[in-house]
């Protein structure tokens, strides 16, 4: 299934079938796309850390991407999805049948994905990581505090 565009004018032909769903304008749809999908492909070229990767391992989707740019950083190679060599379209294919053909792997790594994905990202984590980074932020060095005193 592909979403968050219409089908184009004209379909690339796949050896597969896909269904296109458009655009989701909710979160729980969104969770339920993922959630139903085998794997989540995420061919981009230019991403700093990509939503798509994080919310799709979230719902315990591993996901197939370009090692590079901030991909790394969301994916796990072979933990919690497959990384290809940066834009190698024929990697990115072996990745995904190296994903599609094993359910017992893409369970596990799918499983690996969404533990990662709350342990890293889930709101408490995060809003406990911006607190502390405030914190540093707005604290007087040391010295100055001596000075103080």
């Amino acid at each position: 299934m592909a979403f968050g565009a219409s089908q184009p004018s004209s379909s690339p032909q796949l050896p597969l079938q896909v269904r296109w769903i458009g655009k989701v304008h909710d979160d729980l749809s969104l969770a339920m796309l993922y959630s139903a999908a085998d794997v989540t492909v995420v061919p981009s070229r230019q991403e700093n850390l990509p939503q798509v990767a994080t919310e799709a391992q979230a719902c315990g989707c591993p996901v197939v991407a370009f090692a590079c740019t901030g991909l790394p950083d969301a994916v796990l190679h072979q933990r919690t999805g497959y990384l290809a060599r940066a834009y190698d379209l024929d990697d990115l294919a072996h990745g995904l049948r190296w994903l599609l053909d094993d359910q017992d792997r893409r369970r596990s790594l799918g499983t690996a994905a969404r533990e990662r994905a709350v342990r890293l990202w889930c709101p408490e984590v995060v809003a406990r990581q911006y607190v502390e980074a405030y914190r540093q932020a707005t604290a007087k060095p040391t010295t100055e505090r001596l000075r103080e005193t």
